[in-house]
């Protein structure tokens, strides 16, 4: 049976846990709270005897301690600093929990999340006037970052007001410094009444702290008061960080002493007055969301005279830390980008890269991905690639893009598109068929590419129906075959039309000729981004124009004699005496009528 206290106390309004069990060893006159906490710790089984009465660290201490104080186990926990324990812990990482009565659990505070958070109950701070109504420690008191008094608009102090030692809870408690005796509640306050910003910075830091309460209308929506708590931490060390420049920045920074140093325990060595100040002005980045970091940045970069390659040199190695990349701090990483556009500064690549493919980012920036922009203007990511580097596409791009990531303007590539839906010119039907300008216009010759505006114009200001040059390039591919072979044994629509041209056959025609399926054509890849990727075997170049030729009838008179048998001068007698005229003729290279050259043949044989 737990043996029973003497006197017995309830909480306070707002009173701590470890201020509530230094009142139950004063009534009971127990000689210090290791009395109290031996009772408990003689009820309990180990490993819980072991346990903090502070900060317990199981459930079995906290029942064990309602038992004997008959206070619900539900207030002692959320009295003790695990109150703080939820909107301390990030969302991205896993909270600790205890099994709690029930089927419930409770996050609790371990000693990494509560190191430079929250003060030791030998090193408290107080609120004289606070103290001088009501002799207890209050939990808004724990955490460093509260420096204020809401209820009276004042600094808390830490310290003895007259030998200026460092105070504890239980001499919050007695309102007796221990060194000197000195009443803790005689202590001078400094009010900030005046100070707008000083309380509106407390009262939302207090907020996200106790409750977990965000103010929409002024911090940045939906986000999680760990987050914006790290975020204002961070804030503040950065200014630490510049505390040489901090003459020349604006208020709220006035009054800040320069030789703070900015180590890993900055805000434990900082007064309540100078972090309260530090505070407040890491605030202002913090508040009215973006321009309040808008105007934070301001003055963190510009401080001294900077080139912009400086000052993004600075802001990138200050600002876009791996650290802030965690989906949680998007929001960040949003209002730096919006900064940097707001200010003309040049955008990181690695942040481009990073982000291209978000949807806010495209908002923010106006850039937009090979992907988004090929789906907008209805082409594969293949052909836009192609005429990215030197085609109709290279003014749109991003001028900061890389090989590896090409972005376009959005602005650009819309305006485009609007023009597309009306046709395209003769250049961009060349670009995007991989085809020149003179192909282009034999295609429109010959009724294959549709003209949206009267053809008699100058052929510079053609307009060409998109859909029929797509249309036409499909139609090519449909009929290519992919190549299983060793490439080099290809030759591209430029070598064959080149090898035929001395021949009259361009590239129109050869395109034509596989289009009409007596040209065997091949393809590299699966996806063609060209008509110029058409391909054809190099053994068979030379015998394309016979191909081509022979759909009309017509056979070239070195072909016919050889498979005659007999030597082609004959054939040129022929000409010469005026038997046969050839339909075209490239110097002695001349292609006849087949039904001509056979019926002169028969002749010549049975004479």
């Amino acid at each position: 049976m737990n043996p029973a206290l003497l006197r017995r106390t309830q909480l306070l309004p707002g009173e701590s846990l470890a201020s509530v069990l230094e009142r139950l060893t004063q009534l009971n006159y127990y000689p210090s709270a290791r009395t109290l906490q031996q009772i408990c710790r003689n009820c309990l089984e180990a490993p819980a005897n072991q346990d903090e009465l502070r900060l317990p660290q199981w459930v079995e201490t906290f029942l064990q301690l309602a038992d004997l104080t008959h206070i619900a186990p539900e207030e002692l926990f959320a009295a003790s600093d695990h109150r703080f324990a939820p909107f301390l812990t990030s969302p991205q990482q896993p909270p600790v929990e205890i099994p709690w009565t029930g089927l419930s659990s409770k996050a609790i505070l371990t000693p990494n999340l509560a190191r430079g958070r929250l003060r030791s109950p030998s090193a408290a701070q107080y609120c004289p006037r606070c103290l001088k109504s009501a002799a207890y420690h209050r939990l808004s008191w724990i955490p460093i970052s509260s420096t204020t008094c809401l209820e009276h608009s004042c600094l808390l102090t830490s310290r003895c007001p007259q030998c200026h030692k460092p105070i504890s809870i239980q001499e919050i408690v007695w309102q007796r410094c221990r060194n000197c005796l000195a009443c803790l509640s005689s202590a001078n306050t400094l009010s900030i009444e005046d100070d707008e910003l000083g309380i509106l910075s407390q009262h939302s830091i207090q907020s996200w702290l106790m409750d977990g309460h965000v103010t929409k209308s002024l911090d940045p929506p939906s986000q999680h008061p760990a987050v914006l708590y790290d975020f204002l931490e961070y804030l503040a060390r950065c200014l630490l960080h510049r505390r040489k420049d901090w003459p020349s920045l604006p208020a709220p920074l006035d009054g800040l002493s320069t030789l703070m140093i900015p180590s890993s325990y900055w805000s434990q060595a900082l007064t309540p007055d100078g972090l309260f100040r530090l505070l407040r002005a890491a605030f202002t980045g913090v508040t009215n969301w973006p321009n309040g970091l808008f105007r934070f940045l301001d003055a963190y970069c510009g401080v001294t005279p900077l080139n912009d390659v400086q000052r993004l040199r600075s802001f990138q190695r200050d600002w876009f830390q791996p650290a802030w990349k965690i989906p949680s701090l998007e929001f960040l990483q949003q209002g730096y980008v919006g900064y940097l556009i707001a200010r003309n500064l040049p955008l990181p690549f690695s942040l481009v890269k990073r982000y291209q493919h978000v949807a806010w980012f495209s908002e923010q920036t106006g850039l937009w991905s090979e992907e988004r922009t090929a789906e907008t203007l209805s082409v594969s990511l293949e052909r836009l690639r192609f005429v990215t580097s030197c085609g109709p596409m290279a003014k749109f791009r991003w001028p900061g893009s890389r090989a590896d990531t090409t972005l376009f303007e959005r602005d650009k590539v819309l305006t485009l598109n609007r023009k597309w839906r009306r046709g395209w010119s003769v250049y961009e039907a060349s670009s995007w068929l991989g085809l020149e300008k003179k192909d282009v216009i034999e295609l429109v010759k010959r009724d294959e590419l549709i003209l949206l505006e009267n053809r008699n114009e100058d052929e510079n200001h053609w307009v060409i129906s998109r859909s029929s040059a797509d249309a036409y390039f499909e139609k090519v591919v449909a009929r290519l075959e992919l190549y299983q072979g060793n490439r080099r044994d290809l030759a591209c629509l430029g070598e064959a039309s080149h090898e035929s041209s001395n021949l009259g056959i361009d590239a129109v025609t050869l395109l034509q000729g596989v289009v009409d399926g007596f040209l065997r054509a091949y393809k590299r890849d699966p996806e063609i981004p060209s008509l110029g990727h058409t391909c054809f075997l190099k053994d068979m170049t030379y015998y394309l124009p016979d191909l081509c030729y022979a759909r009309y009838g017509w056979i070239s008179g070195y072909v016919f004699a050889r498979e005659k048998g007999f030597f082609h001068r004959i054939v040129m007698d022929w000409v010469g005496a005026g038997l046969v005229k050839p339909q075209k003729a490239f110097g002695h290279h001349m292609y006849f009528v087949r039904q001509d050259l056979e019926e002169l043949w028969a002749k010549s044989v049975s004479a």
